[in-house]
């Protein structure tokens, strides 16, 4: 797990314990080093950007600019690599740093930022350095703005980064001997409930995201400020089913994840 929030300013934004999720991200043209940088704009983890040998760049650059505060890079092997987080207002104006992280494991990235005042900032082309790409993969480069829940998890919360599903396969000879176990799959599992979210909020803000599942996956980090290991690229197992609490206007909405394993 890797989250970087050196560069996000609180602000009037939500409070840094609930949670984010970046599910509509920023769209255009990429360009990279080594081959195949497209790869890491579509949703499946087995196709790849291949860095090359040495310092790499991949640039995605939109058609106009759009506002962000957030970037996942999933499905990688990057351990021990420097990645710099850069964005442009335009196709002409250098590169601003936005985050630089030091890359601990392979598990999922996200760095979180923003302008001083706390708005997000507008940009045009995103760049993704790494500073050596020998040997190295990434097949999830997502940017966007993130959705920021409006209330936080409360007791009995599991991050889903601590929660794991491993299915294997056990080998046996004509006489019952044990031969080997075979690992078939490997992932992440999860769970995601909020209450006491405002109807209007729900419906203008949240409805989009719902209607995207489970066809479309998403990033999520559940709770920045006290469980940054909580950083996840997932999928939902179903759609989601909202409902009134009987309080005021308020309702709850939960749904189940599977998230990608490094």
């Amino acid at each position: 797990m890797t989250l970087d929030l050196a560069g996000y300013t609180v602000a009037t934004n939500q409070p840094l314990n609930h949670a984010r999720i970046l599910w509509q991200p920023i769209t255009g043209t990429v360009t990279a080093d080594g081959t195949l940088g497209d790869l890491a704009v579509n949703d499946y983890t087995s196709q790849r950007w291949v860095l090359a040998a040495g310092a790499n760049d991949w640039e995605l650059e939109a058609t106009a600019a759009a506002d962000m505060d957030t970037v996942f890079i999933s499905a990688h092997n990057m351990t021990g690599r420097t990645v710099t987080i850069s964005t442009s207002p335009d196709l002409v104006t250098a590169y601003t740093v936005r985050a630089t992280i030091v890359v601990t494991d392979n598990s999922t990235i996200a760095a979180m930022f923003n302008t001083g005042a706390g708005a997000l900032v507008s940009a045009q082309r995103v760049k993704v350095s790494v500073s050596e790409g020998t040997g190295n993969l990434v097949g999830i480069i997502r940017a966007g703005a993130a959705l920021q829940m409006t209330q936080p998890f409360y007791a009995g919360f599991a991050p889903t980064r601590l929660n794991r599903i491993s299915e294997g396969q056990q080998s046996f000879s004509e006489t019952g001997q044990w031969l080997g176990r075979t690992l078939k799959r490997r992932a992440l599992t999860g769970q995601y409930e909020w209450t006491h979210l405002n109807g209007d909020w729900y419906r203008s803000t949240f409805d989009p995201f719902a209607q995207t599942l489970p066809l479309y996956p998403f990033g999520i980090i559940g709770n920045p400020a006290r469980m940054p290991e909580d950083v996840v690229w997932a999928w939902a197992q179903s759609d989601v089913s909202p409902s009134n609490m009987g309080v005021r206007d308020y309702m709850q909405v939960g749904f189940n994840v599977v998230g990608y394993y490094e």
